[in-house]
Order: structure tokens, then sequence, then C-alpha cells
């Protein structure tokens, strides 16, 4: 079995050691000898321009037509086969260990779905965005440290745009798979919060932990859980902890409240009750006090 970093035929391997990357924005058939396994080191994302392609992916079929969009994952065996002689892709490939302490991150349950499933189908709109995308990168790959001294950090917010993309067309196309991986990850967000609620109520913190840009994870969310955001989830299930903390214990002061739940000053946690509830900690505690005498 070949390895990328012994297969000759393959050009620019500094680049992509220095990079991290390497782009083709138009190739005319294949750039290895079919026929052979291969196992590579990086991540590959294949777009069919042209024609039609064939490769065996860890012993299964893989067809492209045109449009049709591959996600290669590293330390998989690649079998590339004849494709046809029109066949014209634009591929991106790039080592995942170069930015491992980016911004960039690939959660487990999409790799799982990348996995079984490497393929999908774009719309012409889509194409032809995913290769805007792609010239981008192309062009802050090709410029020097001089030229773009923040070069790497730009490629990152760049590789992220394409990865989200290009995720989010998946998750539109596999709707049974979507829904199914929602709800683990709306079960695993929810017992996040309830673990660290008493020191993070941040939606930062909790996308990060999921393996998530919090934008990103913000949008998935809101689309899973009928238009309510991760914050206000968090903001919800605190205040309800402080209301319960408030309805079954009157003997307390709302200063031992904001300390139980850990805020940082008395002042902090009524800002932060209010806000979510509309009505201040004490306001609330008056409130039952009233219903009670009433």
């Amino acid at each position: 079995m070949e390895n990328y970093s012994t297969l000759r035929s393959l050009e620019n391997r500094e680049n992509v050691e220095s990079n991290g990357i390497i782009l083709c924005m138009k190739q005319e058939g294949i750039a290895v000898p079919p026929g052979i396994d291969m196992m590579y080191p990086y991540i590959i994302l294949s777009l069919n321009l042209s024609g039609t392609s064939h490769c065996l992916y860890d012993m299964k079929d893989i067809r492209a037509q045109k449009n049709d969009l591959t996600f290669f994952l590293p330390g998989h065996i690649i079998r590339h086969l004849e494709p046809s002689e029109d066949y014209t892709q634009a591929w991106l490939l790039f080592d995942p260990s170069k930015f491992k302490d980016s911004e960039l991150k690939f959660n487990p349950s999409d790799m799982e779905l990348l996995s079984q499933s490497p393929i999908c189908h774009l719309t012409d709109e889509q194409a032809e965005n995913l290769l805007l995308l792609l010239g981008a990168i192309n062009y802050i790959a090709s410029r020097s440290e001089e030229e773009l001294p923040n070069k790497h950090r730009l490629l990152e917010q760049q590789l992220s745009v394409t990865y989200e993309l290009y995720m989010s067309i998946r998750h539109e196309q596999d709707t049974e798979w979507n829904k199914d991986r929602m709800g683990h990850i709306y079960l695993t967000f929810c017992n996040l919060v309830v673990e660290h609620h008493k020191e993070e109520r941040n939606v930062n913190y909790y996308a990060k932990l999921l393996g998530y840009d919090p934008r990103y994870f913000s949008k998935i969310f809101r689309a899973y859980n009928d238009g309510t955001s991760p914050l206000e989830w968090i903001q919800n299930y605190v205040t309800n902890q402080a209301k319960r903390m408030i309805s079954e214990h009157p003997e307390q002061s709302i200063k031992e409240v904001s300390i139980q739940l850990g805020f940082p000053t008395t002042a902090n946690f009524c800002r932060y009750f209010k806000r979510a509830t509309g009505i201040y900690p004490l306001a609330y505690k008056d409130s039952l006090q009233s219903d009670k005498e009433a």
C-alpha cells in the first residue's frame, strides 16, 4: 500500500508540510496512478467539475458525477480507478495536524457521517459558492508570510467557513441522520449545562466542548429547538434553578442564592435574572410571599 509521503506523482509535498494545505482549482483526470491502494494522512475534498470519476473507499464503490463533492478522511484506504476522458476536478488537501490548536474543529459525529457516506451532490449554486471559497483559500495559501503576516490565521478562518458550508449542505440532505444527530447533541448539551452551569453560562464554552464553532452551533441548535437559542436555554435553566431555590428556601437571602449558583456578585445575579425573566429576584420572592398571603 502506498502512502502519500512516498508517492512521487503528487507534487508540492513541501507546500502541505509548510502551509498545511495544497489546492488545485482545476485538474484533468486524477493525480495518482489508478488501481493502487492509497492511505493519506490528510483530509481531501474533491469537487467533480465535469465527467465521471470512480474509486473504492474502504472497498466501498464511489462514483461521482458533475457537482458531486467527496470528503475523504485521513487513514482510510482509497483506490482510484480510471475516470472518464472528460473528467476534471477541483480538490483541496490539508493536514489537520497543522491546525490542531486553531478554531477549526471537526465534530466527531460529523466525522462519523462522512466516514459512512463520503459523497454528496451540490446544486450549481452550491458548487459555485464552494469554488469561490476554494479560490479565496488558494489566494491566501499562495501568498508569502511577508505579503500576509496573518496568513495561517486567515487560512484557518477560510477553512472553517468552507467546512461549515459543506456540513450545512450535508445536514440538509441527510435529514434522518441529522435528526438523530441533533437529538444526541441536544441531550449532551443539556447534560453539560446541568454539570457546569455554576461555573460557565457562556455558549462559547459549551460549543467548544461539543467541537463546534459557536455561531454554527447556535444556528443548528435553533433549527432543532424551534428557534430557541442555546443562550436562552442556559438562561432558562439557571433562572429556573434560582426560582426553585427561592421557592423552596424562602429563609435564604438573594445573596445566598447567588453564591450557590456561582455568580461573582449579587448584583451580577440580579441583572442576569432580570434579563432572563423581566423581573428582579427579590421581586419574584415578594410575589411568592404575596400569593401565599392571598
